[in-house]
């Protein structure tokens, strides 16, 4: 069994922007923060969880129907905290313009998957970028110092530009340490305007 979901890799200077932002933050509030790998700050677009090992081929083979979707350009909002039942569990950014072009994507995505794989339900998720997940013993109280850190570098955080121009299927392996990503894959999106 593999860990294994589609995304999109954000351009490097993104990567680079949110590793000097995390790294702020976890200066401001220590123990805090786990960061994500290096240089593997991605839009996550599908995420199909254990996956036998005869499966891979199948889900790579959807990779193909992504081509009828153009590339285009996105804006990601201000990083902000999500949390679940009442503690902080990751800092992300949301797709915000562009979402509908996402959306569209990730639909297609899981309905292609479910009609190979139809024993599977996967259903789309609110596209975002995580960019750093809380420590597992953080409590709302660490949520609210770094959103306190987060504002005040506010300023300094415009709304990222991003360019969706590929998708891959990406494993994940999970360690003492963080996930490590290695890439299975990838489908290049199609300029607007051009066929095949």
């Amino acid at each position: 069994m593999v860990r294994l979901f589609y995304a999109s890799f954000l351009a490097p200077e993104n990567m680079s922007t949110y590793e000097s932002l995390v790294a702020r933050l976890r200066a401001e509030v220590p123990r805090a923060l786990r960061p994500i790998p290096t240089g593997s700050h991605h839009l996550t677009l599908a995420f199909l969880g254990e996956t036998a090992d005869d499966e891979i081929d199948k889900c790579l083979a959807i990779l193909k129907s992504v081509k009828s979707i153009p590339a285009a350009g996105l804006s990601l909002g201000q990083p902000r905290i999500l949390y679940g039942r009442g503690r902080p569990r990751l800092i992300c950014a949301d797709v915000e313009e562009g979402s509908e072009h996402v959306a569209r994507l990730q639909q297609l995505l899981c309905d292609e998957f479910m009609q190979v794989l139809p024993s599977r339900d996967l259903r789309p998720k609110p596209p975002h970028v995580t960019l750093a997940r809380f420590s597992k013993k953080a409590k709302r109280g660490s949520g609210r110092k770094v959103e306190e850190a987060l504002a005040r570098q506010e300023n300094a955080q415009p709304r990222r530009t991003e360019r969706l121009v590929s998708v891959q299927l990406v494993e994940s392996k999970l360690t003492p340490t963080g996930p490590i990503y290695q890439s299975l894959g990838e489908a290049i999106l199609p300029r607007t305007g051009s066929s095949g």
